[in-house]
């Protein structure tokens, strides 16, 4: 089975808050591992950056349903390709809110094109490299 990667950002309507978050962690968790997806979603300045991997016709499936998701809206695809490997295959579903640790900070600083969390201003490439250092930084405990 041939594995692909999907890459989308959202904006989170107004009045979101962790109790919605955490919500979408279980029910996300809940559902991918059902189908054999992997992923992460970050959240910070009200912005979504979620990866999606899986097969492709999953991930289709699942993607067009978190557009239906009215928590967020603006959803833009930024990348949708095949992969070699799995980057994220620790987690069914992974929710990391951005805080303003140092760590975290220094990261979006080196992608982002302004002091405040703004993927949609990255490419695919960028997005990815952003997710996997902040899965790295989670990993070390640096971030919950």
């Amino acid at each position: 089975m041939a594995l692909y990667r999907l890459i989308y950002v959202s904006q989170a309507v107004a009045g979101l808050e962790y109790p919605d978050l955490v919500e979408i962690l279980e029910k996300s968790e809940r559902n991918n591992k059902k189908v054999g997806i992997t992923g992460m979603l970050s959240f910070g300045d009200s912005m979504f950056l979620q990866v999606l991997e899986g097969s492709r016709r999953v991930i289709s499936q699942t993607y067009n349903r978190i557009l239906l998701d009215k928590r967020h809206v603006n959803a833009e695809l930024i990348d949708f390709s095949e992969i070699e490997h799995r980057d994220f295959a620790l987690w069914s579903m992974k929710v990391v809110q951005l805080g303003t640790q140092a760590e975290v900070r220094d990261i979006i600083l080196k992608y982002s094109s302004t002091d405040t969390f703004s993927p949609i201003s990255m490419t695919g490439r960028q997005s990815l490299n952003f997710l996997r250092e902040l899965t790295e930084i989670y990993q070390k405990g640096i971030v919950s």
